[in-house]
């Protein structure tokens, strides 16, 4: 009988079947690592990825929103939120903003050149929307101050996922608010806010610190003007919280005032004879410097009509700058308290460290004796 030999094709087949055990095995094993992991089975490259892209926030307004993990084309409505954004690093990721961003606050344009050529989407009233501007902006965000429903459904409508950030009525909820829109930007945004925070809060704590034994007596009357000179606001206001916490008394709170931008009568004003004006916009001091019915008010008399300062946006009212607004009337309205402190080298510090830019004193000067609008 012919001897036989191994079919050349066996080898090959052992090869062949050994191979498939171990890819069986490896399989096996990683399907056993996703179980301990407490995993649903899903390949972990594909979860990971569909994890980055988008999650869910709560917005100021309570709504549950699914976000862009890192949106690139963000629109604002609200001159203020663009500002926030810069500090918070992501300016260049801003496509469209509201007009006044454009025509107004001279100082942020110098500091970010390029803000003069985004693209208006917003009117200079913020509610009012182009959305043929909008959408050619390909926006993956819009940012909008709440209380306009009507507004984010027309925008929500076009499938563009809207966040809305509160009126700031105090300084705790200003620091939530840049919180929020620092964990909407993700990237460093979050450790940029964190440091804001703190900054803010140390302010109040310099300040609660500097007053803690200041009589009641002593705290002047303020009078703060909005829109125009008999325009004002009340309680729950950020003005009424600055006016308290530098050591002041907000007449139009004490008078029964309440809410943001209040038309109030001469007369009313007269009665209160507040011992300070501060005055948003420079335009509102002069008219009230003009007009003889406010000369009897102390405030004109004693020559204290303050023109509030601004620099890439006004300090008063609902702005991330307001963290200086604390400390400029603190120091105006109780300088003995405060003599070691130098308004000046305040702005510096805090134009360094959150815009990257360094103040001239000129520059210094301007922010604090503003004459536009």
């Amino acid at each position: 009988m012919p001897a036989t030999h191994p079919s050349p094709r066996r080898p090959f087949a052992a090869l062949l079947a050994a191979l498939l055990a171990a890819l069986v095995a490896l399989v096996t094993l990683t399907a056993c690592g996703s179980d301990s992991d407490g995993g649903s089975g899903k390949p972990a490259a594909a979860a990971t990825s569909a994890a980055a892209t988008t999650h869910e926030v709560v917005d100021m307004s309570g709504r549950h929103v699914t976000v862009p993990t890192h949106p690139n084309r963000i629109v604002t409505n609200y001159p203020a939120v663009t500002q926030i954004i810069f500090m918070l690093g992501g300016i260049e990721r801003v496509a469209g903003v509201p007009l006044s961003n454009l025509t107004t606050l001279p100082l942020f344009k110098k500091i970010y050149p390029p803000l003069a050529q985004k693209k208006a989407v917003f009117g200079a009233d913020t509610t009012t929307v182009n959305t043929e501007t909008l959408l050619a902006q390909k926006p993956d965000l819009v940012v909008l101050s709440s209380g306009n429903a009507s507004l984010v459904k027309k925008i929500t409508d076009l499938g563009v996922p809207v966040v809305q950030i509160a009126s700031f009525p105090n300084y705790s909820k200003l620091n939530d608010g840049v919180t929020f829109l620092a964990d909407v930007l993700g990237g460093d945004s979050p450790k940029r806010a964190q440091q804001y925070v703190e900054y803010v809060d140390g302010n109040v704590a310099q300040i609660n610190k500097g007053l803690a034994s200041l009589p009641a007596t002593d705290r002047p009357k303020l009078y703060y003007t909005a829109n125009n000179p008999l325009n004002t606001e009340g309680g729950g206001s950020i003005i009424d919280n600055w006016s308290t916490l530098a050591g002041g008394t907000n007449v139009a709170t004490v008078n029964g005032v309440q809410g943001t931008m209040k038309d109030v009568s001469i007369e009313s004003i007269v009665k209160w004879d507040p011992e300070y004006v501060f005055c948003r916009d420079a335009s509102s001091c002069t008219k009230i410097q003009a007009d003889p019915r406010w000369s009897s008010v102390a405030a004109v008399r004693d020559k204290h009509l303050i023109v509030n300062p601004r620099g890439v946006f006004v300090w008063a009212a609902r702005s991330a700058e307001e963290a200086l607004q604390p400390i400029f009337v603190a120091k105006t309205l109780h300088p003995a308290q405060f003599a070691d402190v130098s308004v000046e080298q305040e702005i510096k510090d805090f134009y360094k460290t959150f815009y990257s830019y360094n103040l001239t004193d000129a520059e210094v000067t301007g922010i604090l004796n503003p004459t536009t609008p």
